[in-house]
């Protein structure tokens, strides 16, 4: 069913946000697979793997932050992206960290 007007829960479903989203998610897990590249070619792989799931923990607290304010604003599109942007970094990182801590 296409998005109707002045229902707000529609606007959410909208092919533009929908995009922006998958966009989000898609560049994340980029941006997460370069920086665990560069984590695990170093000589100590577990302490550069806790400083990059310490600056993905911050990082996504602040885009959060952001996504939300973006939200209440009605910027939906940009809103989507920033809010999942983070999920594969975070569920990527806490994989690693289990394999590599237990």
């Amino acid at each position: 069913m296409l998005p109707r007007p002045r229902r707000p829960h529609d606007q959410l479903l909208s092919p533009s946000t929908i995009v922006a989203a998958i966009g989000g998610f898609v560049i994340g897990h980029i941006l997460w697979l370069i920086g665990i590249s560069i984590a695990t070619s170093a000589y100590r792989v577990n302490f550069w793997v806790l400083i990059l799931a310490a600056l993905i923990a911050v990082a996504s607290a602040v885009i959060g932050w952001l996504a939300w304010r973006l939200y209440q604003r009605k910027r939906l599109v940009q809103a989507a992206f920033l809010a999942c942007l983070p999920i594969s970094p975070v569920v990527f990182t806490l994989i690693v960290l289990g394999v590599t801590y237990l």
